[in-house]
């Protein structure tokens, strides 16, 4: 998403129309990313939730790169592809984002199910549709056929296993649970365990919010289970380590919600880092922000943390974060653009990020959902979908498509 947007504040600058711009990525279209879980459970339409991003770039008369970095020359600013192609300009922009992986220590984690890039959001489906749909019905996935309610089928035949506590992991194990209520014609409802290593839900909103969002989930039999760690995943369990000591969850699949991991690549590409591995910046979103430098290597989005001095800053990794922080990039692009190159009377002044971290947040829960303003903490499922998936998806897709 942080690509994208920035593509579209470059567009909104009449200067910034005259950039010849390449937009390197793995995938040609993109699924709505903040309403993942509900794509995965067929509550939304995904022909209606995808960009077609090659597209999009190429209408706006960009170049459009199929392909995945390999490597990055910094000195010549080059980035080199696993096709071999290498690319260069006075300006690059790391928006690699992501990965919604496991970390390395945890035995099992390839049997993981992941949802964010597409390949991953396949296989997550097709599992789940071949688990759930007992009458191997032809997948009702294009035409926005909806569901059946209360079906004939008992809860609990097969079981799905969350691992996380957090935004994405609530939102996935409501989605899951709604399936026992509202679901596709000839689908059984699993059974959902939440599993979480914190004291409560939700840990980076307020302390209300995380209760909430456990009680809702309880109230739609979902087993949710804190100060609890998975230890060791298998194709048919998970094994856990809680209050009670280490037990065995039997399953039919296991989903990572347990939080994000700087991109594999990152790693090769030779720029600053933080002790974590993710990408350094300064509130510039440089990422050589000394005068004697290169000004001109910019990231932003999910793959970076933004360093000011010795202190980092917070950040949620959600999808809000994209458009202020592109705005922000694409303004320092055409400050530096308007000098010559190399900078022989130095690079300019740039603008810098201002931290925002009192933004609201909507949860969706299954049959629930929470709008959470500071400490106010409301339970608005029709608005807060409503919001969500009639204003708000709508919008980003009409922002970014162009005739």
């Amino acid at each position: 998403m942080a690509g994208i947007e920035l593509v579209h504040q470059l567009r909104r600058i009449p200067a910034g129309r005259a950039l010849r711009i390449v937009v390197i990525d793995r995938q040609a279209a993109h699924g709505y990313i903040p309403l993942a879980h509900e794509r995965l459970c067929l509550r939304l339409p995904m022909s209606k939730s995808e960009l077609a991003t090659a597209q999009q770039v190429e209408n706006a008369g960009y170049r459009y790169v199929l392909g995945d970095v390999v490597g990055m020359d910094v000195p010549t600013k080059t980035v080199e592809l696993a096709s071999g192609e290498r690319l260069s300009g006075r300006f690059v922009v790391v928006a690699l984002g992501s990965a919604l992986a496991a970390p390395q220590w945890l035995p099992g984690r390839e049997l993981l199910l992941g949802y964010k890039f597409a390949g991953e959001f396949d296989a997550a489906h097709a599992h789940l549709v071949a688990l759930l749909d007992s009458s191997h019905a032809q997948i009702l996935q294009a035409n926005g056929t909806r569901g059946q309610p209360y079906g004939t089928d008992t809860v609990g035949e097969p079981r799905l296993v969350v691992i996380g506590g957090g935004i994405s992991g609530v939102e996935l194990a409501g989605e899951l649970a709604r399936l026992a209520r509202v679901r596709p014609p000839g689908w059984r409802a699993p059974a959902v365990t939440l599993i979480h290593s914190g004291t409560r839900l939700l840990p980076f909103l307020s302390e209300r919010a995380g209760r909430r969002a456990g009680h809702l989930l309880q109230q739609q039999h979902v087993d949710v289970l804190l100060r609890t760690r998975a230890v060791q995943v298998a194709r048919a369990a998970v094994t856990v380590d809680g209050p009670d000591g280490a037990k065995e969850i039997p399953c039919d699949g296991t989903y990572w919600a347990g939080g994000l991991q700087p991109a594999e690549v990152i790693a090769d590409l030779d720029l600053p880092r933080t002790p974590t591995g993710w990408l350094a910046v300064g509130p510039t979103f440089q990422c050589f922000p000394a005068p004697s430098s290169q000004p001109d290597i910019f990231a932003f989005g999910d793959a970076v943390r933004v360093v000011d001095g010795t202190s980092e800053w917070p950040t949620v990794q959600r999808a809000s974060e994209c458009s202020p922080q592109a705005k922000v990039v694409a303004r320092n692009i055409m400050l530096l653009a308007a000098e010559p190159p190399h900078y022989p009377n130095g690079a300019p002044p740039l603008a810098s990020y201002r931290l925002h971290n009192r933004a609201p947040y909507g949860v969706n829960i299954g049959g629930a959902a929470l709008l959470v303003i500071g400490r106010l903490v409301l339970n608005a499922p029709r608005f807060n979908t409503w919001v969500r998936r009639s204003l708000v998806m709508p919008w980003y897709l009409r922002r970014h498509r162009v005739q």
